[in-house]
């Protein structure tokens, strides 16, 4: 038991020292502007150069909101991507890790990931046909849940073969009205602001007068 601890505390030790976090602070008088037109607080996260869904949206943002990730990833397939719809996953769920590869067979189950690969992503071998790869990604949202929920899914259906999937630490932050977590879009977002944490771990922003900035 006291390996078992010790190896637990290891990993969520290792786990927070990678963690990436966003503060996004908003002034009183843009958040009530906010608020009152309904518009929600929605971050992205990128994958294979694209943002494709919306990785959580929330309408009970405050001043002042945190939100954070780790490199904890599941993969999956849909049948479908289309704009303004919500993630519909057919296919069973897999935890992987970066530099892995699961397989899709004949029959469309994925399989236990298996160590090969570049170590800046993670791979699925299509062995079914037409599919869109998905991928969830583990996060604590501004409300201090913790939860897995779609990050991407491809716009293109892949054939038989391999599709390599780079997670990219990179991240919209935006407002918009009346939409959820799991939406998937493949236009450019208003009232938006990109964030690079590949050399940080943190970042703080701020939305006043509506105009986005780093703290």
């Amino acid at each position: 038991m006291n390996n078992l601890k010790i190896k637990t505390m290891d990993f969520l030790k290792a786990l927070n020292d990678v963690q990436k976090s966003v503060k996004v602070s908003i002034d009183i008088n843009d958040l009530q502007n906010l608020k009152a037109a309904n518009y929600c607080l929605c971050f992205a996260k990128k994958v294979n150069n694209a943002y494709t869904v919306v990785w959580q949206s929330y309408d009970k943002y405050l001043v002042d909101n945190t939100f954070s990730w780790t490199p904890q990833y599941q993969l999956f397939g849909t049948n479908t991507f289309q704009d303004n719809i919500t993630v519909n996953v057919n296919t069973n769920i897999v935890n992987i890790g970066l530099s892995e590869t699961s397989i899709l067979n004949q029959y469309g189950v994925l399989g236990n990931p298996v160590t090969g690969g570049a170590d800046t992503g993670f791979t699925m071998d299509n062995q079914y046909g037409s599919i869109h790869p998905g991928v969830n990604q583990v996060s604590t949202g501004i409300n201090g849940q913790i939860t897995a929920t779609p990050i991407y899914v491809a716009e293109a259906p892949i054939m038989q073969g391999t599709c390599f999937l780079q997670p990219v630490e990179k991240a919209l932050i935006w407002f918009e009205q009346d939409i959820q977590t799991g939406t998937m879009f493949s236009t450019a977002r208003s009232r938006d602001i990109e964030v690079d944490l590949t050399q940080t771990n943190s970042v703080h922003i701020q939305y006043k007068n509506q105009q986005w900035s780093i703290i």
